[in-house]
């Protein structure tokens, strides 16, 4: 009976060893990471988490003193895809192709480039950004956007009055 008490008690030495074994590896792991290459990592997730994107405001109609419309604001879209996000290349790239009237070698070039974030096209009728939004396909962007719209041209309605 004693024997198999001692048995027992150099199996439980072994495994209490062996966790503290693996323990010890562990903690060394994660100090090499935490101290040694910080930087590397630190690095790593700043490149991840931050895009610097310019978002346009929207901006207040000009009318003249009769009340017609000289500059107003036209609702466009963005459209991005965030290559780390797309699950599926291939539908994204046919659906992009065909939404955005676009050759399929265009968008497969932009889709499959590695970066945090890769714009397909700008100044995109909103129809056409509600109509990609609506395929709700992971990695792909649709940023709403203000153009600015001048019904006359630029040329005043009534060029000689403005007494």
């Amino acid at each position: 009976m004693s024997h198999l008490k001692t048995f027992q008690k150099k199996k439980m030495l072994v495994m209490v060893l062996l966790v503290l074994a693996v323990l010890f590896f562990l903690a060394g792991r994660l100090t090499w990471i935490m101290i040694f290459q910080s930087e590397f990592y630190g690095e790593r997730a700043e490149e991840l988490h931050e895009r610097e994107r310019t978002i346009k405001a929207a901006r207040g109609e000009i009318r003249d003193r009769n009340g017609v419309v000289l500059a107003s604001n036209e609702s466009v879209c963005t459209i991005s895809v965030i290559h780390a996000q797309i699950e599926d290349e291939e539908a994204v790239i046919n659906m992009l192709a065909k939404e955005l009237a676009l050759s399929e070698e265009t968008v497969r070039e932009k889709v499959e480039k590695v970066s945090s974030i890769e714009r397909i096209r700008t100044n995109v009728s909103k129809e056409v950004g509600d109509a990609i939004l609506a395929y709700d396909l992971a990695g792909v962007k649709v940023d709403v956007d203000y153009k600015r719209y001048y019904p006359y041209d630029g040329s005043p309605v009534n060029s000689g009055d403005f007494g």
